[in-house]
């Protein structure tokens, strides 16, 4: 395309349509309303998907630049804690059965790569 270099720069200073703009603030407000309904757990993927079904035409990385626009970042979940606690002074329960166990035939395990 033929266009001088002082025509691109002029159509690029130019400001934004009140119609793309007020686009821009439903868009916006959309992807705040339901980052809220998920509580938080919204990504970028699930968030274009459910801007998608509102009619939106947003991609995921349209859907990142607005969550980083709004400061809209997931909650994660907690890893999982190991609970166990040996080093307690509770009570420990007592062995009711009180089982005394004895092997009948024991086996022995030999090496057989020694040599004999």
């Amino acid at each position: 395309m033929a266009v001088s270099t002082s025509a691109y720069y002029d159509w690029a200073k130019q400001p934004e349509d009140a119609d793309k703009i007020a686009e821009k603030q439903k868009l916006r407000e959309r992807a705040q309303t339901l980052f809220d309904a998920s509580k938080r757990s919204y990504g970028s993927r699930r968030l274009s998907d459910g801007l998608k079904k509102a009619g939106f035409p947003v991609g995921r990385y349209k859907a990142r630049r607005v969550m980083a626009e709004l400061s809209l970042k997931p909650r994660y979940p907690k890893r999982f804690k190991a609970t166990t606690d040996s080093n307690h002074n509770d009570a420990i329960a007592p062995n009711l059965l009180d089982r005394k166990y004895f092997c009948q035939y024991r086996i022995a395990f030999i090496d057989l790569k020694a040599p004999q």
